[in-house]
């Protein structure tokens, strides 16, 4: 049996595919914030009333940064792996990460989060369109990478 040599990958090959996953090994920012519910890794993120992070619920949310993947057991009822409620939450407020994106993107589109689920698209998840008042731009993000359709994209956060 070979072994594969991993020696020459950079982090952000090793982690291309992976929901959440951090998309460059340079200079990031980083907060740990405590979440007001279960939230999944790579989701955009707002401000919550009590202070707690939380999936955006309506328009006109504060935009907070993207959850951040870690390596955690799937000990949840839903089986997936991701932050429970009241757990504290590496945020990333600046750098780049994977996200889903709802449609295809390139980095002269603009980006938006949705706060209101429509169909199989749920609060937290990026598009490049407001989808009829469904979401709403974040002018602080920008695509950094092309894709064809609905996926996984590099995202790039710039927060103060």
């Amino acid at each position: 049996m070979s072994q594969t040599d991993y020696s020459n990958q950079s982090e952000s090959s090793a982690t291309k595919s992976v929901k959440g996953g951090l998309a460059d090994i340079g200079v990031t920012n980083k907060v740990t914030r405590a979440s007001a519910s279960a939230i999944d890794f790579g989701v955009g993120l707002a401000i919550a009333n009590t202070g707690l992070v939380a999936l955006p619920a309506a328009a006109s949310f504060v935009f907070d940064g993207v959850s951040i993947m870690k390596h955690k057991a799937q000990s949840n009822a839903d089986n997936l792996a991701k932050y429970d409620a009241r757990e504290a939450i590496s945020v990333l407020r600046k750098g780049r990460i994977w996200v889903y994106s709802e449609q295809a993107v390139n980095p002269t589109l603009a980006v938006y989060l949705r706060h209101t689920a429509n169909g199989g698209n749920t609060p937290g998840n990026f598009r490049v369109d407001a989808d009829t008042a469904k979401a709403d731009q974040i002018t602080t993000a920008k695509w950094v990478s092309v894709t064809t359709g609905a996926g996984l994209a590099i995202l790039e956060v710039n927060l103060p």
